[in-house]
């Protein structure tokens, strides 16, 4: 038992490392985690495939999985810019701009270990998701006023966001009916942390305020921007349900709660309800099934609900207007104040996986998501521009034994781009200018893993 729970004790105190994360796909939520899922489109609420990181889809997969220690690390790149056209009486200005740290690694690990032929227990700790972006100084300055020395996307320098999420989720789960029935849960402790930069001109602090000048955007201009990193811990849980009719079919589904966190103090005068940041609430549901022989194909449906938080879901443009207004509530940082304007967002995943050989698992996937972004909200989300919808995914696994397995996988998001445009530009210069506004991102992922089965 001494090794066993020096393995339990690595995979906690990894939680430190596994906080590094800033992994954005399905909205903000990674497309999949553990190796093996991400070959596959993350899909696998239905299908344990023997990899304890599985219990991040579904706590009662842990029933099918055998006593081990996992290890993954991906390899993130994702391409994020924009482009702008502004045309005023002095003429048409244009200029564009991309973040510039596109490279991000995130480690993610696991332990499982059965109880007795019905109860298993095990933790998975990985990045849930999240956000970063970092423009330079020398990016196009697209709030386009004449005669103010004006730098970076938004007139106030470098700007950008860095959002990361960690969870850690010690689970339970136990057999009935002789296997056919699994049930699992998961307390889900999630911690996050924040910072953002660049953002002086909405709370009346940058050059462009200042020239004018503008009225703050906020209700809490020393807590709004360029205050470093803030964190936050929050609580919630997990409950999953696989059943299996016959030897070649498998039924699941999954919820998650939305995880009620601690408000980022540093940034009251940003998110809505004083900084809150909730993390949404997921549910899954999926099949697996053994189409032929050494043949298995996944699907799932998750739907991510960023509607249940305020800071995500409320309009920008809208409530930033109604601000202008005298409406102090939908200032940034007010009880209902502006936020992203994201949409709940549906996640398809198509996977398959052949056994190739005894030794050797190939893989490959499809997830479609929404782009939860719309045109009316493209200012804002030029620092958050979470809009890719197809992944395509690939994977393997090879047993050098029984004990020791190694694990790849890669992912491919294209391009896609929201086209938009900067009405308060045209509000605040009195109709005489207006602008078009494009943001855009792709991205690119490859995962190693290692399994060492006990």
């Amino acid at each position: 038992m001494t090794f066993k729970r020096t393995l339990l004790a690595a995979a906690i105190t990894g939680a430190t490392f596994a906080a590094g994360s800033a992994h954005a796909t399905n909205g903000y939520f990674s497309h999949g985690y553990g190796v093996k899922s991400m070959g596959m489109a993350g899909g696998g609420v239905a299908f344990a495939n023997d990899n304890v990181m599985s219990i991040a889809s579904n706590p009662a997969s842990l029933t099918d999985v055998s006593n081990q220690a996992h290890v993954d690390i991906s390899w993130f790149k994702p391409v994020r810019g924009y482009e702008y056209s502004t045309t005023s009486p002095m003429g048409t200005v244009s200029g564009s701009g991309d973040s510039d740290k596109e490279s991000f690694f995130i480690p993610s690990l696991g332990f499982s270990y059965s109880l007795t032929d019905k109860d298993s227990i095990g933790i998975a700790v990985y990045g849930n998701g999240g956000m970063n972006t970092d423009f330079p100084a020398d990016s196009g300055n697209y709030l386009g006023f004449p005669g103010v020395p004006a730098s970076g996307p938004y007139g106030d320098g470098p700007a950008g966001v860095d959002l990361q999420q960690m969870f850690i989720t010690p689970t339970y789960a136990h057999k009935f009916m002789d296997g056919k029935l699994n049930v699992g849960v998961s307390a889900v402790i999630a911690r996050q942390k924040f910072k953002a930069k660049g953002l002086g001109n909405f709370n009346g602090t940058g050059p462009v305020a200042q020239a004018y000048p503008l009225p703050p955007f906020t209700v809490d201009p020393a807590n709004m921007t360029n205050n470093g990193y803030d964190k936050a811990w929050g609580y919630g849980g997990k409950i999953g349900v696989t059943f299996k009719p016959n030897d070649m079919i498998t039924l699941a589904a999954s919820y998650q709660s939305k995880i009620d966190t601690d408000e980022f103090d540093k940034y009251s005068g940003l998110f809505a309800e004083g900084g809150d940041f909730d993390i949404p609430a997921t549910w899954t549901v999926g099949l697996a099934a053994n189409v032929i022989d050494d043949v298995t194909l996944t699907f799932d449906y998750q739907r991510i609900n960023y509607s249940d938080v305020k800071a995500i879901s409320n309009p920008s443009n809208e409530y930033l207007f109604m601000c202008m207004g005298g409406d102090t509530t939908k200032c940034l940082g007010g009880s209902d104040g502006a936020g992203f304007g994201w949409s709940d967002v549906d996640v398809f995943k198509l996977g398959v996986q052949w056994q190739a050989s005894p030794k050797l698992q190939l893989r490959a996937g499809w997830n479609r998501g929404d782009n939860p972004i719309s045109s009316e909200d493209a200012l804002l989300n030029t620092i958050a521009p979470g809009v890719v919808e197809n992944h395509y995914t690939a994977g393997f696994s090879y047993a050098f034994s029984k004990n020791h397995e190694l694990h790849g996988a890669f992912m491919y998001a294209p391009e896609v781009e929201v086209n938009g445009s900067n009405p308060l530009l045209t509000q605040l210069s009195g109709g005489t200018t207006t602008q078009d506004l494009t943001i855009h991102m792709k991205q690119y992922e490859a995962t190693v893993g290692y399994t060492y089965k006990f």
